[in-house]
């Protein structure tokens, strides 16, 4: 009987296997290889992003033109007065990963703005090869950023200014 059942669970891992090359979904691939979601949902936000914005879509190409990798995940919430927030993951392989979160209570043009905003502080810290940890980012930011929202959190000119126009061409 134990033989049966792993047969079984063999084939329906096949089956899968079959069905997912069957099936393309959005994914890091179509998006680029440096922008990357965590959920098919978010692949396909990031590929309307790509679509609807030649702003989003150039911040992705710019982005792959680096050594940042950066992952977009849709959380339930963020601490008061956060749209978005980007921290530093870890670096390995000649890479520097980055994450983007953004909560899940926001519009979906919003939603994108808000990635557009985010990317734009990915390519501040690609700006910066000496940024190799969290510690480099708050140095970073104590730098080039303006305060905003209470200690340790630091906004751009770029960046909002970034927002404001993705949003725009995604409403026209």
């Amino acid at each position: 009987m134990l033989f049966g059942l792993a047969a079984l669970g063999s084939m329906c891992i096949a089956a899968n296997l079959l069905v997912a090359e069957a099936v393309p979904l959005p994914g890091p691939a179509s998006i680029g290889p440096h922008v990357r979601g965590a959920t098919p949902v978010v692949n396909a936000m990031l590929a309307m992003g790509i679509k609807r914005s030649s702003t989003f879509a150039r911040l992705v190409r710019d982005l792959d033109q680096t050594d940042i990798i950066v992952y977009v995940e849709i959380v339930n919430s963020l601490p008061t007065g956060l749209d978005g927030r980007l921290s530093f993951s870890t670096r390995a392989g000649g890479f520097r990963y980055l994450r983007i979160q953004v909560p899940s209570n926001t519009g979906r043009h919003d939603l994108i703005a808000v990635v557009g905003h985010e990317l734009q502080h990915a390519l501040e810290i690609a700006e910066h090869p000496n940024v190799q940890d969290s510690e480099g980012v708050a140095s970073l930011y104590k730098l080039i950023g303006l305060q905003a929202h209470g200690i340790d959190r630091y906004d751009t000119s770029a960046a909002r200014s970034i927002g404001r126009r993705v949003r725009a061409e995604l409403l026209e």
